[in-house]
């Protein structure tokens, strides 16, 4: 890469962050400026916009500290990869590491799944699908493999 490309990636990677950013504050300040949830009605009772508005602020904190986990574990990525913190086979196991704790947090914090009686049938679920997806990769893997002893 060029440093001309380097650059534009980076003003790139910035504003993004910044649009993010701009976006998360026009959410709290519309929000809770206001003293309502947005989508309630104006003759809302005051019990029910005091538990929406506790929801609302904790999954905003929920999802603030899913996102700079998430971009903390890329960052680790990332640099175990480009320097060379750990070499062939442990970086691999480490990159790998940091894929399953990422996947765990997504899981908690951006699609809610945990342990609560109310949501283990959507954990069900998503464990159902990683088993069937595994069975589908590892069978073609194995016939890949297969095909390729022959081939030699």
């Amino acid at each position: 890469m060029t440093r001309q490309g380097s650059t534009r990636g980076a003003v790139l990677l910035k504003a993004v962050g910044a649009a993010g950013l701009i976006g998360l504050a026009r959410i709290v300040s519309g929000g809770l400026a206001a003293g309502r949830h947005p989508a309630e009605p104006e003759g809302g009772s005051s019990a029910q916009a005091d538990d929406g508005l506790h929801s609302r602020r904790r999954d905003l904190i929920t999802y603030g500290i899913g996102y700079g986990l998430a971009l903390l574990l890329t960052c680790a990525a990332f640099a175990v990869v480009t320097w060379r913190w750990a070499a062939g086979a442990t970086a691999l196991g480490v990159v790998f590491g940091l894929a399953l704790v990422q996947a765990v947090v997504h899981f908690r914090c951006f699609l809610h799944i945990d342990f609560k009686r109310s949501a283990r049938d959507d954990l069900q679920l998503i464990l159902f699908s990683t088993l069937i997806i595994a069975l589908m990769v590892g069978g073609t893997l194995v016939v890949l493999v297969n095909l390729r002893m022959r081939m030699m």
